[in-house]
C-alpha cells in the first residue's frame, strides 16, 4: 500500500478500547459492511480526491451483486461480501492486482472466484466448464497472460447478473467485453445480419425458421464457459444445436440432411451452418440478400468451397428440405408418400403373411415333425447349380455389407449406429465400401440379366419356343400358377386345403429375386446420381437429388427391412427351417427335405429322368459345419440390425 501509513489501518479499538494489533476490530468483523466503509476510507470518490487512492471502488462495489445491502451472494448470506473474500486477509502482505501471486490476478482471480462459487451446487459446474472451456486452457495449459480471467468478463467490483442491463455480460454490452480482446470480430458481427441496427435487443422479425425475435450476442453462440475452440471439432459438432437455439426448425431440417446425419456421425469436415452461411462476416445476411454467400450469385462459390466442380444446377439442390412438406416441396414430398405406402402395405401384406404360415407350421411340426435334413455321407440332390450358390452369396455378403454401412447413415442419431460407423473407421471408410459393395451388387445384377438372356437364346437354338421357356415350369418370372399356389397356401393356413405341391420355384422365391433385382435397379441408379452429382446435375435439375436421396433412403429401408424380416422368415426362420435353411449354400437338400417342399418338382424330375443326374453325396461334417458357420454369422448379422431399426425407429 503506498503512501498509507499504520495509524491508517490500525487506529481503531477493540471492544474494550484498547489499539487492536489486527487490521480490524473483532467489532467490525461482526459487520461486514464497516470492513467495506474501512477500505472505503481510501478507495472512495472522497479517497481519490484526497489523493489516498487513484481509483473510486468502493462505489462501484456498492452497487454490484456482491455487495449490494441485503442480497443473497454465492455464499448463500443475507449480508454483504466483504473485501477480503477476494484480495486476502488484511495483513502486511497485502498485494497490487498487478502482482503475479495477488489472489485476484488471472490464474489467481480464478481460484479466488471459485473458492465461493464452488461452494454453490449450480455454480460448480460453471468453474469446471471454464477451466475446460479455451479461455482457461489458454491460462492453464498455453501460459497465456492474455488469457482473460472472471473480472475480464464479469467486472471486478461493478458486477451484476447478465439479465442487469449495468452488467459488461448484458446482450447489449457483451459484444463490447467481447470486443476488448476479439479486435475486429465485433465490427464483422455488427455488419452481419445479426448485427444489423446493433447488437442485442429485439429485431425487426423473427429469426428464419424460429419464433424468437431477440438478436444474438457472443454468447448466444460462445455459450458463457462452455467455450471449445471454435476451430475445434468439439465446437463444429455442436454449432447446428447452438444455431438451433434461434432457429429451431432449420436446425431440425439440418439434421436430417447429409450434412446434419454426418455431423451427428461425428465426421468433422462435414458441412456446418457458418460453412455456408458464413460465421462473423459481413457475408451473414439474409438468403435474399444478393451478397449473402448464398445468394443465387454466390452459391457455385460457396458449394464449391467443398464440391469441386459445382455447377449451377448442383447449386439448386436444398439441404434443408423437409420431405415432409407439402406446401414447400410438393414434388418430393409426393414421391415420399408414394414410397411410404408402398413400405407399409409391403410390410402389412407379407407380415400378416408371415404370422400366419408361423402358426399353421408350427402346428404341423409339432403334429408331424420336421423333414431331416443334410448329413455327411447320405444322399442329397442338387438343389441349386454353381452358379447360383456363387451369386447369391456374394449377393448376400455385398448387401450385408451395404447394410452395415448404409444404416448407420439412416438412424444416424441411435448409438448403435455411432458406435458401427466409428468401428468401421468413420465416413471416409464407410463410404468407400459402401459404394465398393454398391458396384458389386450392381455387377451381380447384371451378370445375372445376361445368364437369362443367354439360356433365352439357347433355347430358341435347341428348337424351344419362347413362351414355353417364358412361362415354363423352370422359369423365374411369375406366373398364373404362382397366384394359384398362393391362394392354396391362403387356404392352407387356416386349414382348409393341404399345403400346395410347389415345382422348381415358389411365388415367394419369385418375389423375393424379383424384389431384389427391383431393389438393385432403384437403389443402385439413385445411389449413382448422389455418387456423382455433378455429372447428373449436368443435364438434371438440383431437385433431382433431393428426389434420389428420399428414394435411395426408403427404398433403401424397405429392402433391408424385407430381407431381415420376410425373407429371413421364409428361408430360415419358418418351423419347419428353423434355425436356418442352409441349401442356397451348400446347394444341397435332402432327399427327405425335396420330398416334401417341392414335391411336383421331384416327380417332374423322375418322369423326365433326370433325377438321377441330380443325386449325389451330402459333403462331411467339417464342411457342413464351416458353411452353417458362415450362414448363421450373415444370419446373425441381418437379425441384429434388424433389431437396432426396430429399436430407433420406435425410439
Amino acid at each position: 500500500h503506498k503512501g498509507v501509513s499504520c495509524l491508517d489501518c490500525h487506529a481503531h479499538a477493540d471492544d474494550q478500547g484498547k489499539i487492536s494489533p489486527h487490521a480490524i476490530s473483532a467489532s467490525m468483523k461482526e459487520k461486514l459492511s464497516d470492513q467495506v466503509g474501512f477500505c472505503g476510507k481510501c478507495h472512495s470518490s472522497e479517497g481519490v480526491k484526497a489523493g489516498r487512492a487513484a481509483v473510486d471502488v468502493i462505489t462501484d462495489l456498492r452497487k454490484s451483486v456482491h455487495a449490494t445491502a441485503g442480497a443473497k451472494n454465492a455464499l448463500g448470506e443475507g449480508s454483504l461480501m466483504s473485501c477480503d473474500r477476494c484480495h486476502g486477509r488484511f495483513t502486511h502482505g497485502l498485494l497490487p492486482v498487478k502482482d503475479p501471486k495477488s489472489p485476484v490476478r488471472l490464474a489467481g482471480q480464478v481460484k479466488t472466484c471459485g473458492g465461493c462459487h464452488q461452494e454453490v451446487e449450480k455454480d460448480k459446474e460453471k468453474v469446471e466448464s471454464f477451466l475446460r472451456s479455451v479461455h482457461g486452457q489458454a491460462m492453464a495449459k498455453k501460459g497465456l497472460a492474455v488469457g482473460p480471467g472472471c473480472a475480464d468478463c464479469h467486472g471486478a467490483h461493478n458486477v451484476f447478473r447478465p439479465n442487469d442491463q449495468r452488467s459488461t455480460l448484458h446482450d447489449t454490452h457483451v459484444a463490447d467485453t467481447c470486443g476488448k480482446c476479439h479486435i475486429g470480430i465485433e465490427d464483422r458481427l455488427r455488419a452481419s445480419v445479426h448485427g444489423r441496427g446493433g447488437l442485442g435487443g429485439q429485431a425487426s422479425r423473427p429469426a428464419p425458421g424460429g419464433k424468437t425475435t431477440q438478436k444474438p450476442t457472443c454468447t448466444s453462440c460462445h455459450q458463457g464457459h462452455d467455450l471449445p475452440s471454435p476451430g475445434s471439432v468439439a465446437f463444429r459438432d455442436t454449432l447446428p444445436d447452438r444455431c438451433g437455439n434461434c432457429h429451431g426448425s432449420m436446425s431440425s431440417s439440418y439434421a436430417l440432411s447429409m450434412h446434419g446425419k454426418l455431423t451427428d456421425l461425428g465426421y468433422g469436415p462435414a458441412a456446418k451452418c457458418a460453412d455456408c452461411h458464413g460465421a462473423h462476416d459481413p457475408n451473414l445476411l439474409s438468403l435474399d440478400d444478393p451478397n449473402s454467400t448464398l445468394a443465387p450469385a454466390n452459391r457455385v462459390h460457396t458449394c464449391g468451397k467443398c464440391h469441386t466442380k459445382a455447377g449451377r444446377n448442383f447449386v439448386n439442390f436444398s439441404p434443408h428440405i423437409d420431405a415432409s412438406d407439402a406446401a414447400k416441396a410438393p414434388v418430393v414430398h409426393a414421391v415420399r408418400v408414394t414410397l411410404l405406402t408402398l413400405l407399409y402395405s409391403t410390410f402389412a401384406f407379407f407380415g400378416v403373411h408371415s404370422l400366419l404360415w408361423f402358426i399353421r407350421g408350427l402346428v404341423e411340426v409339432l403334429k408331424h415333425g420336421r423333414p431331416h435334413g443334410l448329413r455327411p455321407g447320405e444322399t442329397a440332390y442338387v438343389r441349386f447349380v454353381s452358379f447360383h450358390r456363387i451369386g447369391h452369396t456374394i449377393m448376400m455378403t455385398s448387401f450385408l455389407g451395404l447394410a452395415l454401412t448404409g444404416l448407420p447413415l439412416k438412424y444416424h442419431s441411435a448409438p448403435w449406429a455411432r458406435f458401427l460407423a466409428r468401428g468401421m473407421g468413420g465416413f471416409e471408410s464407410t463410404s468407400f465400401w459402401h459404394r465398393f459393395f454398391g458396384v458389386i451388387l450392381l455387377i451381380s445384377m447384371l451378370v445375372y440379366m445376361f445368364r437369362m438372356v443367354r439360356l433365352l437364346v439357347e433355347g430358341r437354338k435347341q428348337g424351344r419356343t419362347l413362351v414355353s421357356m417364358i412361362f415354363g415350369s423352370d422359369s423365374p418370372l411369375p406366373t398364373l400358377r404362382d397366384l394359384k399356389d398362393f391362394l392354396k397356401m391362403l387356404r392352407w393356413f387356416f386349414g382348409l386345403g393341404p399345403r400346395p405341391g410347389f415345382d422348381r420355384w415358389s411365388y415367394w422365391e419369385k418375389i423375393d429375386f424379383w424384389g431384389a433385382i427391383a431393389d438393385t435397379v432403384i437403389i443402385g441408379s439413385t445411389g449413382l446420381v448422389l455418387w456423382f452429382p455433378n455429372f447428373f446435375c449436368g443435364v438434371l435439375p438440383g431437385t433431382a437429388l433431393n428426389i434420389a436421396q428420399v428414394i435411395h433412403s426408403t427404398q433403401a429401408l424397405l429392402a433391408t427391412g424385407f430381407v431381415f424380416a420376410i425373407h429371413f422368415f421364409n428361408t430360415h426362420l419358418r418351423p419347419d427351417r428353423f434355425p436356418a435353411d442352409m441349401s442356397v449354400l451348400t446347394g444341397l437338400v435332402s432327399e427327405e427335405e425335396f420330398k416334401e417342399d417341392r414335391p411336383e418338382y421331384f416327380e417332374r424330375l423322375e418322369q423326365e429322368g433326370k433325377l438321377d443326374a441330380m443325386r449325389t453325396t451330402s459333403p462331411g461334417l467339417a464342411v457342413l459345419w464351416c458353411i452353417r458357420t458362415f450362414g448363421f454369422l450373415a444370419l446373425a448379422v441381418g437379425l441384429a440390425l434388424l433389431l437396432g431399426m426396430i429399436v430407433a425407429s420406435l425410439g
